[in-house]
């Protein structure tokens, strides 16, 4: 264990909030005879794994693809599950009442034109009205949707976007992803005051020019910068996400990345790899630009030793998240997704249709998806089923709910991601 994260620790220790936060979680799961002492030490050990944590307004963040702790959306997260007894039981199974997070794609209209972007395949001109949006986060927090993220597209072309943050109340995380597009000081302040928490902005290189050639904006790069020291400024939690190209992936590079991003007031710096969706389902020479086994264990390796240096930003990478030895790709089971017209997909990556939701509840859209979903999977999903998808649809996606159903139930996984196995 490393000095910053032993530090952590030992400030989460002492901490009176924390303290508090740790019986609170240990009373919501005490009820279930599946649960002990030894079995909650092993859960925080395991949400600890390979993590930088940070703090920020006397939260912890120990994982952004799990709520802050001690809050409520961490509260409301634990009690995510089917049935009011045996909650521990149901978590470690994977037995849920919604997903940790959902995120929804408010728009997807976007000034860039990213080479690597998954949004633009298949997508209908209607949006969403406000109000519908504000109907499904609505459902979605009282489905017990610890995280909802707001995405696109680029969200902050909506006028409407603060009042759709504000609709995002205090059971959940309001988090937002953007280009960095008219972040303004003033938009940053008013999206924090509205209840925004953390917010994502695009970074794709320490090089100005591979940034701007990426974005297909020469403007692009300091946009992202000024966004960056603005959002920080205001008071969230702010992440640069980062989708490494496999030709990019070397230590070098790579630390000019993250520390560029913490000097600009990143406090973690995600990474994601290129999946096989939206512009990449035409590409023909996706050797070059997929990763394989080696490519995620060098990735992972480097973010393992960036989260040693106290100087630079928390890293988190998918690679590792997804990985059997964390939680696993959490498409339908653990994360949902809905696009700018309604239609429900087990995540961002992933262009299948579960129904929509002008038509049928979330809730019951969820319910349904999940169950053909299964378990947590080993690995993503999208990267596993997207060109059976692309050929099914015959380019017209999303792909409708009753091919989506056939793939995803030839697809279940058998194994649980290590995190669960141990609980179990």
């Amino acid at each position: 264990m490393n000095i910053h994260k032993a530090t952590m620790l030992m400030r989460m220790a002492v901490d009176r909030e924390a303290i508090k936060g740790m019986y609170k979680t240990y009373g919501i799961l005490k009820e279930d005879q599946a649960f002990n002492m030894m079995k909650y030490v092993k859960m925080l050990a395991s949400m600890q794994k390979g993590e930088k944590i940070m703090k920020h307004e006397g939260k912890y963040i120990i994982s952004t693809f799990m709520p802050p702790f001690p809050s409520e959306p961490f509260y409301t997260n634990m009690r995510a599950v089917k049935e009011p007894r045996g909650i521990f039981t149901q978590q470690i199974y994977g037995k849920r009442s919604a997903p940790i997070s959902s995120y929804l794609s408010i728009t997807h209209k976007c000034p860039n034109n990213c080479i690597y972007c998954s949004a633009k395949t298949g997508q209908a001109e209607r949006e969403l009205t406000t109000e519908q949006w504000i109907r499904v986060i609505k459902d979605l927090q009282d489905m017990k949707t610890s995280i909802i993220g707001l995405t696109g597209g680029e969200p902050l072309v909506r006028e409407d976007i603060f009042e759709i943050v504000k609709a995002v109340d205090p059971r959940s995380t309001a988090m937002l992803f953007t280009s960095g597009f008219n972040l303004t000081p003033e938009r940053a302040r008013e999206l924090k005051k509205n209840g925004l928490f953390s917010i994502g902005i695009s970074l794709d290189s320490h090089d100005r020019e591979v940034h701007n050639q990426n974005r297909r904006d020469e403007q692009a790069f300091d946009m992202a910068l000024t966004a960056l020291q603005n959002a920080r400024q205001a008071g969230l939690y702010v992440m640069a996400q980062t989708v490494a190209l496999k030709a990019n992936l070397e230590k070098d590079q790579l630390f000019k990345l993250f520390k560029l991003a913490g000097d600009h007031g990143a406090h973690e710096v995600k990474l994601l790899e290129p999946i096989l969706s939206g512009k990449l389902l035409n590409e023909e020479k996706l050797d070059q630009i997929l990763y394989g086994t080696a490519d995620r264990k060098k990735l992972i390796d480097i973010q393992h030793k960036a989260n040693q240096v106290k100087a630079l930003p928390k890293i988190s990478t998918f690679a590792y998240t997804e990985s059997e030895a964390k939680f696993g790709c959490g498409a339908g089971t653990q994360h949902a997704y809905i696009s700018a017209n309604g239609d429900l997909y087990p995540c961002d990556f992933v262009p299948m249709s579960f129904g929509n939701v002008t038509e049928n509840s979330i809730k019951v859209l969820w319910q349904e998806m999940n169950a053909v979903m299964g378990i947590p999977k080993i690995g993503c999903f999208a990267q596993r089923i997207n060109r059976e998808v692309y050929r099914k649809a015959e380019g017209n996606l999303p792909l409708d709910k009753e091919q989506s159903t056939e793939i995803c139930l030839n697809n279940r996984s058998e194994k649980f991601p290590q995190y669960y196995r141990e609980l179990q």
